[in-house]
C-alpha cells in the first residue's frame, strides 16, 4: 500500500487564511485552560476607527474574560498581530465568555466582538453517585483496597515472597 501524497488527500484544496466574517469563538481546552480565536474584517476595523478617531489606533488590544459564576472580569493585553490566544483560568467548573476590544488611552474599553459562553469541565470526580451505575461489592473491594507493604523496596527486599494476606489479592 502506498502513502497518498498531500495533493491526493486535499484534492487540490487549501484552507483560506480568513473567511471574511467578524467572529470570536471561545473553547474550553481543559479544566484550567480556554482557547479563543477570532477574525476581525477590515470593514469592522474601519468602522471602529471612524467612530473613535485617532485614539483608536493608539489603543491596546484587550481580551476581557468574564467569569459568570463569580461575576468578575479580567483584562489581558495581547499582541496586535495575534488571531488566537490561550487563557489560563484558576477555577474549574465555571462559566466564561470573552470580549475582544481596545483599551483607549483615556481608559475606556471599547468592545468589538463578544464570544459564545462556555463551561469548563470539573477537575475532580463527581459527587453524584447514581445507583444504576454503582460498583458491585467485589469490584469496590478490588479497586479500593490497600495492600500492605506494597512498595518497590518492600517487594525487592523480600525477594518476591508474599504473606497470606497479600497473596489473596494477586491475580
Amino acid at each position: 500500500m502506498h502513502a497518498p501524497d498531500r495533493h491526493e488527500l486535499n484534492a487540490g484544496w487549501t484552507l483560506p487564511e480568513a473567511y471574511g466574517i467578524d467572529r470570536l469563538v471561545l473553547l474550553p481546552k481543559n479544566p484550567h485552560t480556554l482557547f479563543v480565536y477570532w477574525e476581525i474584517t477590515p470593514g469592522l476595523n474601519q468602522k471602529m476607527q471612524d467612530q473613535h478617531g485617532h485614539s483608536w489606533g493608539k489603543g491596546t488590544l484587550i481580551i476581557r474574560l468574564h467569569d459568570l459564576d463569580m461575576r468578575t472580569n479580567q483584562d489581558m493585553e495581547i499582541n496586535h498581530d495575534a488571531d488566537n490566544w490561550y487563557i489560563s483560568v484558576d477555577a474549574a467548573d465555571r462559566t466564561y465568555y470573552v470580549e475582544l476590544g481596545r483599551m483607549l488611552p483615556d481608559g475606556r474599553f471599547i468592545s468589538m466582538l463578544t464570544s459564545n459562553t462556555v463551561r469548563t469541565p470539573r477537575d475532580s470526580i463527581s459527587a453524584v453517585i447514581d445507583p444504576r451505575w454503582r460498583m458491585f461489592a467485589f469490584w469496590q473491594e478490588r479497586y479500593h483496597r490497600q495492600i500492605p507493604n506494597l512498595s518497590s523496596f518492600a517487594l525487592f527486599s523480600r525477594e518476591g515472597q508474599l504473606d497470606a494476606e497479600e497473596a489473596k489479592y494477586v491475580d
